[in-house]
C-alpha cells in the first residue's frame, strides 16, 4: 500500500506570504488613487480586480495561519504518494514501513535476486525490530 505525505507551507512561509500580500495591497491602493485622479477608467477597474484578488490571497493565508496547529489536513497544499521504499521521517519508529520492507524482500526472493537463506535471514532482522 503506497504511503501518502501531505505538503503544506511552514508558519514562517505563511507569515512571509502575508507580508508580501500586504505590500501588494498597499501598492494596489497607491496605483488605484493615481488612476482615479487621472480618470483612467479601465485602469481603475483593473486595480479594483487586483485588490480583490490580493484580498482573497490574504484571506487564504490568514485562514491557514489561524488553523495551522488545529487543522493540519485543512491547511494542506498538496497530497503526494511516496514511491515504494521511501519512508517518512520517524516511520521506522512507528512501524509504518516494516510492511513495505517485507513486501520488497518478498519481491526480491520471487525474482531470484536473493536466496531462500538470505530471505529468511533478512526477514528475521526486519521482524526483530521494534514496531
Amino acid at each position: 500500500m503506497p504511503q501518502k505525505a501531505y505538503v503544506r507551507a511552514t508558519r514562517p512561509a505563511l507569515i512571509g506570504g502575508l507580508i508580501a500580500v500586504a505590500a501588494f495591497f498597499v501598492i494596489g491602493l497607491v496605483f488605484l488613487a493615481l488612476l482615479v485622479r487621472e480618470g483612467a477608467g479601465i485602469g481603475v477597474i483593473f486595480m479594483i480586480f487586483w485588490l480583490f484578488v490580493v484580498a482573497l490571497m490574504a484571506g487564504g493565508l490568514i485562514r491557514n495561519l489561524r488553523h495551522y496547529d488545529k487543522d493540519a489536513a485543512g491547511s494542506v497544499a498538496e497530497e503526494i504518494v511516496l514511491p515504494d521504499g521511501v519512508s517518512l521521517p520517524g516511520a521506522a519508529k512507528s512501524g509504518i514501513d516494516f510492511d513495505v520492507k517485507l513486501r520488497k524482500l518478498e519481491g526480491l526472493k520471487n525474482e531470484g535476486l536473493i536466496s531462500e537463506d538470505e530471505y529468511k535471514k533478512k526477514r528475521a532482522e526486519i521482524m526483530d525490530r521494534k514496531w
